[in-house]
C-alpha cells in the first residue's frame, strides 16, 4: 500500500507500474527495471495493490518499494502489507478473522 502524508495526486494503474518499474530502476538499474512485476489488483481509492513477482524477485521489489521516498516531487512511503507464495492467501487476513 502506498501512502502520501501531505495529500496529493492519486496515480492511475498504469502511472502506478510506472512508479514500481522507475523504483526497480533507481535501485537496481537496468537489471532491477527488467524484472517481471504484475499488478494484479490496484484501487486507486486506497492506494492498495496486489503485486506479482518471481521469489527470486521479491526482495528487490520489496526494497525498492521501502527506499523509494517521493512521488512527483511529494513525500510517499510503501508499506508492505502480506507476502505469500500463494495468491488464495492474499485474498485474506488471518489476523481480522473472527472465531466463535
Amino acid at each position: 500500500r502506498r501512502e502520501l502524508p501531505d495529500g496529493g495526486a492519486r496515480p492511475n494503474a498504469a502511472q502506478f507500474k510506472q512508479l514500481v518499474v522507475t523504483a526497480l530502476r533507481e535501485l537496481h538499474g537496468e537489471v532491477g527495471a527488467a524484472l517481471p512485476v504484475d499488478v494484479l489488483t490496484y484501487e486507486e481509492k486506497t492506494l492498495s495493490a496486489i503485486l506479482r513477482v518471481i521469489s527470486s524477485g521479491l526482495v528487490k521489489l520489496w526494497s525498492a518499494l521501502t527506499l523509494l521516498g517521493f512521488y512527483q516531487n511529494r513525500r510517499c512511503a510503501f508499506r508492505v502489507l502480506q507476502t505469500s507464495p500463494f495468491l488464495l492467501a492474499l485474498s485474506g487476513n488471518s489476523r481480522e478473522l473472527v472465531v466463535d
